[in-house]
């Protein structure tokens, strides 16, 4: 039996159905968070988008975060296992698979 290609615990069939697509927290100021994105993740496979947000709601301006979207769900888990847990420019990277928010 060899050894499965997904780090665990993302094993096939147990992420979310948005299994595809990232958050990732924590981002560190830059004039181009798209381009960030787009240079932090591109080497673990094809990115069909990205989307950086700014939290305005919070009083520190600067909690940037973001979503990258994979093409496929085992490119997207690699990425969350090499990037998870990171340190980018002096902030410590939270990246795992997009869940619904609870209403």
């Amino acid at each position: 039996l060899a050894a499965s290609p997904y780090p665990a615990p993302y094993q096939p069939g147990t992420a979310p159905a948005t299994s595809h697509c990232l958050y990732v927290a924590n981002l560190p100021e830059t004039s181009c968070k798209n381009c960030l994105l787009y240079q932090l993740f591109s080497p673990f496979g094809a990115i069909t988008s990205v989307k950086p947000m700014n939290n305005v709601t919070l009083e520190n301006s600067d909690h940037w975060f973001g979503f990258v979207n994979f093409a496929g769900y085992g490119d997207a888990a690699n990425a969350v296992h090499a990037m998870n847990g990171s340190t980018l420019n002096g902030r410590t990277l939270k990246v795992d698979f997009k869940t619904e928010k609870k209403k």
